[in-house]
C-alpha cells in the first residue's frame, strides 16, 4: 500500500451511531469536504450583513452543512438527508448537538498527536494518586471518554 493510499484510507472511516432508535454512521470528512461545507454556508449568507446574531445563525448553517455530509444510512452508507433543509426540520437542537458532539470526538480519534496507550497508562496511575488532578482539563472528549470507560470497568473493592 502506497502512503498516498495509506492517507486516504482515514476518508473511509465510519462510526457507528444511534439516534433515536436509528442505526445511523457518521463519516470522517477530508479538508475537501470541509471546505465545501464551508462555500455553501458562505453562498446562503453572501446577501447578509453580518451581525451577532448573523454570525450565530452562519456557524449554525456551517453545522448543518458538516453533518449533512458526514451523516450516513447505517445499511447503505449513503447520506441521510438531501439537503441542509430538510436536515434542519428533522433535527431537534439536543440531537445536532448531539450528533456534532459524537462526530468531533470521532474526528479527535484520528488526531496523529492523540493519547498513546502508555500516556494513558500514566494518566491513570496519576489520576489514582490524585483524583483532582488539573490535567484532565486538558484532555480532548475522546481520551476522557477511555478513560472513564476504563476506570468504570475495573472491580469495585
Amino acid at each position: 500500500m502506497t502512503l498516498l493510499e495509506k492517507l486516504k484510507q482515514a476518508a473511509c472511516q465510519r462510526l457507528p451511531v444511534q439516534l433515536a432508535g436509528v442505526q445511523l454512521r457518521l463519516r470522517l470528512l477530508t479538508e475537501e469536504d470541509y471546505a465545501k461545507a464551508g462555500m455553501a454556508a458562505h453562498l446562503a449568507f453572501t446577501e447578509v450583513e453580518m451581525t451577532p446574531t448573523s454570525a450565530d445563525l452562519y456557524e449554525r448553517r456551517l453545522a448543518n452543512e458538516l453533518l449533512l455530509l458526514a451523516l450516513l444510512d447505517a445499511e447503505e452508507d449513503k447520506p441521510v438527508f438531501s439537503s441542509v433543509s430538510e436536515l434542519a426540520q428533522t433535527l431537534t437542537r439536543e440531537q445536532k448537538a448531539f450528533l456534532l458532539e459524537e462526530y468531533l470526538a470521532f474526528e479527535r480519534n484520528f488526531n496523529p498527536a492523540r493519547m498513546r496507550e502508555e500516556d494513558l497508562a500514566a494518566l491513570l496511575e496519576e489520576v489514582k494518586k490524585t483524583p483532582q488532578t488539573t490535567r484532565l482539563n486538558d484532555l480532548s472528549f475522546a481520551t476522557l471518554k477511555k478513560l472513564l470507560r476504563y476506570l468504570a470497568s475495573q472491580p469495585s473493592h
